[in-house]
This record gives structure tokens, sequence and C-alpha cells, in this order.
């Protein structure tokens, strides 16, 4: 993947994990372009299937594209940063975890651990940075 591209991925996801929407500036990693159907499910090198992520969602997520709702115990597929709309499935709470609205949001909270406790206290506190760099 070249540099152009990445970079692309980069601007477009605004600097955050397409996942979690944690903001780049707040990892000691950097986010990797990952593909959303991994090539191993025979996903393209397509823009249309690249996603800007954390280090965490990416190790988390894998070659993964569905699991199961522990609600409903259905197979439900995982969010998709191209097709579907964040706030359709994922509300961000003040407590900094990631409250799922869908059962594709329950799956992926699961799958990728996003309310993992180092990752809702990083959210808090980026919150609480917020909140006091906006009075």
């Amino acid at each position: 993947m070249n540099n152009a591209t990445k970079k692309m991925v980069r601007e477009r996801a605004s600097g955050c994990c397409e996942y979690c929407r944690i903001s780049a500036e707040f990892f000691l990693l950097p986010f990797q372009v990952e593909h959303i159907i991994a090539k191993k499910h025979h996903g393209s090198d397509d823009d249309a299937n690249l996603a800007y992520a954390c280090d965490r969602c990416n190790l988390h997520k894998g070659s993964n594209l569905s699991g199961i709702d522990q609600l409903t115990g259905e197979l439900t597929r995982l969010f998709h940063p191209r097709t579907d709309v964040w706030n359709e499935h994922f509300l961000a709470v003040t407590t900094g975890e990631v409250e799922a609205v869908s059962a594709v949001g329950r799956v992926t909270v699961d799958v990728l651990n996003m309310n993992a406790p180092i990752r809702v206290e990083l959210r808090a506190a980026i919150g609480v940075l917020r909140r006091e760099t906006n009075q």
C-alpha cells in the first residue's frame, strides 16, 4: 500500500480510529490502515475496503467479519466504517464507555473489546480534557 493511500485513509478518518473514535494523538503506537474485509476473505485494497484503526481495535478485529450477539445468540456482522453510520450503532457515553444501540454495535463493541477498562479510562480523560478546553 503506498503512502498516498495511507494518507488519504488517515485524512478521511480525521486522524481518529474509525471503530472506537479515539484520536491517534492519544496513542503511543501508530494507527494502521486496515482491511475491513480481510484479504484472506478476498477483501481488496480498494479505498472502500480500507479503514484507519488504532492498534487495539485492529488487533481485536483481526480478520473477523462477525461475532455472536450476546443478547440474541445470533451471528451478526461487525460495523463497516464505509457503509455504516457510527451514530446508528453506537453512543459515546460521558463515562468513557461506548454504548451499543444495535446488534451490529453490540457485536463490534464485544469483538473489538472497545470497553476494556483502559480504553474507557482514556475516553473519559479525553472527554474531561475537551470539556476543560471548551470552557
